[in-house]
């Protein structure tokens, strides 16, 4: 469906303009990516060191069951976290499908893929990934309009889902053997926490009015945030076509039970390839973690590491899931053990083949348009 409005469209130019971070965004890329890289790698190993040292208390053993990992259950880990990108790609087609734009398999698995590199060397992490994103699918010939619904269609039901296994997690966890009450507690209050939160949006969605306010002070929050770090402002009056366009994916998403299949088994793929490849990370070690724990540290720290705004979560990943699972009675050197063995296959092995992807999708680019000026100058 395709909003006709002039105003609107003007509006969600304005926002895609700004996520691509300049009137054009390819030259934007290819002139300024490169040379921040190195900066940017060496503050983010800085955080990282700085974060975790303080957290590596069974350096020793974790050193000594890293010599004893089982390799089946690493390759498990490995096919469980190609699933998160698999489910990324069948959420995306699904989504764009709702414009009836229609890209192959092989084209958005490799944005995906370049997610995992564009997200871990850009700043303002999600922003900078998208940035990346639009400058692509914009290159693939998909309309401006349709990409920003595309997002927002995307986020909507990526984050429902995450809503949906972080209450099974958090419920389920009180359940196992061995834990305080003070832990139960405080796992009941998150619980609680997340069910208010989530009836809360669905109250804010009810009414647009009410909505666009609540939204324009969450913008205004973060303007005031970007003017400490010297970033650039989000653009406050692109807000209410963002707004239709959340009522417009929910609409069309409501009047089509195929996609809202597609699209939901697509964010499951999403979610779970990350939580079992963790799973598997621990099996990997002979030990079996409950499942419920398991999602209920993915989840938090999933959170913590998406309010950071530090790239890829790097030191608060590490951290947070460490901390939470000693906190659950699992032994410090196999939680550290398991965490590392994790973002090695969640971080750092996707990063060269993000990075592969990156230039692949731009030699593309290029020599589309290469075709494109000597079809006209002909």
């Amino acid at each position: 469906m395709q909003n006709h409005d002039p105003q609107t469209n003007s509006q969600v130019e304005n926002i895609s303009k700004y996520n691509a971070g300049s009137k054009n965004p390819g030259l934007k890329l290819e002139n300024n990516f490169f040379s921040a890289k190195r900066v940017i790698i060496i503050l983010l190993i800085g955080i990282g060191i700085w974060i975790l040292i303080p957290n590596i208390i069974g350096l020793k053993e974790t050193l000594i069951l890293l010599e004893r990992i089982k390799y089946w259950a690493f390759i498990l880990a490995v096919a469980a976290e190609s699933f998160f990108y698999i489910g990324s790609t069948i959420l995306t087609r699904t989504v764009l499908r709702m414009t009836n734009d229609k890209l192959s398999f092989y084209d958005v698995l490799k944005i995906s893929i370049m997610d995992s590199f564009s997200v871990q060397f850009l700043p303002l992490a999600s922003f900078g990934e998208a940035a990346v994103d639009y400058y692509f699918y914009k290159a693939k010939n998909i309309r401006t309009s349709h990409i920003i619904l595309m997002f927002i269609a995307r986020t909507m039901v990526i984050w429902i889902v995450f809503a949906v296994i972080y209450l099974i997690g958090a419920a389920f966890s009180p359940s196992n053997s061995g834990i305080s009450p003070t832990k139960i507690l405080i796992i009941w209050l998150i619980y609680f926490a997340g069910f208010a939160l989530l009836f809360y949006l669905i109250f804010l969605y009810t009414n647009r009015n009410r909505l666009l306010a609540k939204a324009k002070k969450l913008i205004s929050l973060a303007n005031k945030i970007t003017n400490l770090l010297k970033l650039k402002r989000f653009p406050e009056s692109g807000i209410p076509g963002i707004v239709d366009k959340v009522y417009q994916a929910t609409y069309i998403l409501s009047q089509n039970p195929r996609l809202q299949v597609y699209s939901i088994i697509g964010a499951l793929c999403f979610w779970f390839g990350d939580i079992f490849c963790l799973y598997f990370a621990f099996l990997g070690f002979g030990f079996h973690a409950n499942l419920a724990i398991v999602i209920f540290a993915y989840c938090i720290t999933r959170i913590l590491t998406t309010i950071s705004f530090i790239p890829g979560g790097l030191g608060v990943a590490e951290a947070s899931l460490s901390l939470i699972f000693i906190s659950f009675g699992i032994p410090a050197s196999t939680a550290l053990a398991a965490v590392l063995i994790f973002r090695l296959i969640s971080f750092w092995i996707p990063i060269p083949v993000g990075f592969w992807s990156f230039l692949s999708l731009q030699r593309n680019s290029i020599k589309m348009k290469v075709g494109l000026v000597s079809n006209e100058s002909n």
